[in-house]
Order: C-alpha cells, then sequence, then structure tokens
C-alpha cells in the first residue's frame, strides 16, 4: 500500500510539473527569460519598429504607428529567440508592456545620449533650452516624483523626496516629446531633475482653454447643418407661388382682349407653363443634392471613428497580455497530459491488485 501510495505521490507531482512547462505553450510568454537594465535606441531601416505582446512578430501589435528612429527605449529584460537568431527587448511604451525586436536597434551608451536622442528627433521647435518661468505642482495623488530624464522609463532621481501639490518649481528647460508628453528640467533641493508638467496648475490651464475653443469650434461647425436645413423650407413655395400668380393671368388677359386668335393660343401654350416649370424645376434638387453631401459626411466621419476605437480597445486588452485562444477539446495539451496521468494511475491500481 505504501508503494501505490508513493507511486501516486509522483505521478500528482509529475503532472504539476508538465502543467507548469505547458503554460507558456498554451497561453503565451508573460515575461522575459532574465531581467536588464539598459537603453537602446530605434534605429531601423523601415524608420522605425513595433512592438508585440509576445516575442513573435506573429502576435498583436501594441502600437497605432511605428516607433520611430530615434526613441530610446529602457529594455527591463530579454528572450533569446534561437530558432529566428533574435533577441527580443521586454520594455514598455505608451503605458504597455510588450517586446521590440532588437536586431534594429543600437546600444545607447549612457542616459544622456538616450535622452539628447530623443529631444533631437523630437526637434528645435518642441525643444527650449532657456526656459525661465516657475509653475505649481499639482499632482492628482497629492504628490510627484522627480525623474532623470523626460520620461517615466529614465527612472527616479534617488535620493529625492516627493514634490508636494502647491509647490513652486522654477523651469529651466521644457520638451514637447514626440509621444506627446510635457516636460521640464527643474530642481529639489538642490538636485536637478525632470518634472512632469501636465501635472502643474500652469499647463492644466493651458490645456483646459485649448479643449473649450475646440468644443466652440465644433459647435459653429455644427450651426451649419441647420441653417441648411431652414433654408430648405424656404425657396421652393414662394418661387413657384410668385411664378404661378403673376405671369399666366396677365399675358392672358392681354391676349384676350386683341382680336387676334393666334396670341391667345401663342400665350396660353409658351408662357405659364414654361415659367412655373423653370421656378419649380430648378431650386429643389440643388438644395437636396447639399443635405444629402451633408448626410454622407457625417455617415463617413462616423464610421472610421468606430472602427479606429475598437482597433485601440483591441490593442490594449493585448498589452495587458490578455488572450483568448479557441481550441479543440483534442488540440488542448492540458487533456493529453491529464489523460496520461489517469491512465498511468489506474495501470498502477491493476498491477498491484494482480501482484496481491
Amino acid at each position: 500500500m505504501k508503494k501505490l501510495t508513493k507511486s501516486f505521490l509522483v505521478m500528482i507531482l509529475g503532472l504539476l510539473m508538465s502543467v507548469n512547462v505547458m503554460a507558456d505553450v498554451q497561453t503565451g510568454k508573460t515575461g522575459p527569460d532574465y531581467p536588464t537594465d539598459y537603453y537602446m535606441i530605434v534605429e531601423s531601416k523601415a524608420g522605425g519598429i513595433d512592438i508585440y505582446s509576445q516575442p513573435d512578430l506573429e502576435s498583436t501589435r501594441l502600437n497605432d504607428e511605428q516607433i520611430p528612429n530615434g526613441t530610446a527605449l529602457h529594455i527591463e529584460g530579454e528572450v533569446e529567440d534561437t530558432e529566428n537568431n533574435r533577441t527580443w527587448g521586454y520594455t514598455e511604451y505608451h503605458g504597455m508592456y510588450g517586446y521590440a525586436p532588437l536586431d534594429e536597434c543600437r546600444p545607447a551608451d549612457s542616459r544622456k545620449e538616450a535622452i539628447d536622442s530623443e529631444l533631437y528627433i523630437a526637434g528645435k521647435d518642441h525643444v527650449n533650452y532657456n526656459a525661465d518661468y516657475d509653475v505649481k505642482a499639482d499632482a492628482e495623488g497629492g504628490s510627484q516624483k522627480l525623474y532623470q530624464g523626460p520620461g517615466t522609463k529614465y527612472g527616479e532621481v534617488p535620493g529625492v523626496r516627493d514634490i508636494e501639490n502647491g509647490e513652486t518649481l522654477h523651469i529651466t528647460q521644457d520638451a514637447e516629446m514626440v509621444d506627446g508628453s510635457h516636460w521640464g528640467v527643474t530642481r529639489v533641493d538642490g538636485t536637478e531633475g525632470w518634472v512632469d508638467l501636465e501635472k502643474t496648475e500652469e499647463w492644466k490651464a493651458e490645456h483646459l482653454d485649448t479643449v473649450e475653443e475646440s468644443v466652440d469650434e465644433v459647435a459653429e461647425v455644427s450651426v451649419t447643418p441647420t441653417e441648411a436645413a431652414k433654408a430648405t423650407e424656404t425657396p421652393v413655395p414662394t418661387e413657384t407661388a410668385d411664378a404661378t400668380e403673376t405671369p399666366a393671368p396677365t399675358e392672358t388677359a392681354k391676349a384676350t382682349e386683341t382680336p387676334a386668335p393666334t396670341e391667345t393660343a401663342e400665350a396660353t401654350e409658351t408662357l405659364a407653363p414654361t415659367e412655373a416649370a423653370e421656378a419649380t424645376e430648378t431650386p429643389t434638387p440643388a438644395i437636396t443634392e447639399e443635405t444629402d453631401e451633408a448626410e454622407n459626411t457625417e455617415k463617413d466621419s462616423k464610421e472610421p471613428e468606430a472602427e479606429n476605437s475598437d482597433t485601440k480597445d483591441s490593442r490594449e486588452a493585448s498589452g495587458q497580455n490578455v488572450k483568448a485562444a479557441k481550441t479543440k477539446w483534442y488540440q488542448n495539451p492540458f487533456t493529453w497530459i491529464i489523460g496520461i496521468a489517469v491512465l498511468a494511475v489506474i495501470g498502477l491500481l491493476v498491477y498491484h491488485n494482480k501482484k496481491k
């Protein structure tokens, strides 16, 4: 009986180990092979690279647009793809963690080189090396960090306290980065570093003004279809009324006063129908075409927005390593492992019963 119990325990341990080994195959790799801490600068012949949910070119692409050349990536781990002779770097981009192919990047000699590269691609129009103004900290959590570069990927400045809301910070350099973030150089207790300008009162006030301006512009544009609708209500009845009321009776009356019968026929045949037809035929189609074009443009503008939101949602889900695999029961490796384990246990039981 003891031998049977030991054999059964060995089978259970083997089953658990098999499940752990097959986890990567079934659900995809969720972490790097080993941790690292260095910077790579994108340098691709295609002008940029993509970041994937798994270390595989066939996996989900996380970025909407390619990561442009010159962008610095903080590589926090590596995965060796021996089959394709490729090294993948585990990194963060736009708040999502994924894998970037390192064969299209070059190593940065230092953090400063990585920062200089990103400031260079931001452009001189977006970097102010001679800034001289004050801002007040206003982070949602009540405080914020001082970083070693224009981005959280550069890490916090060691040994510096948190910046509390309401503190005045003097900015000596600022930059709008390629990813749309805004950063400024300041000092906290004599130590220099970068602070997120989007967490300051001044930036929020300026940003709020731009949002209100864009809303006003949308409101002005939205008035146009209403005015077009009002225009469609007026011209048709007035023009037809003017055309039908005036010319036909007067000219017919004039024609009937004269003795010549030919003039009466000419007046009744040509003038009244022609003018009424001209008045009713021209304005209506032009107005209906304008309203049709307005409706079509509204539909066309709405459809791409819906498509873009769907693709963004799917990419964000894949960035959180959420992957739904629809497989048949006989293609699932766990099914085979469990089946083999059950058969082995039954075989052991039969063997021991016969031995008794």
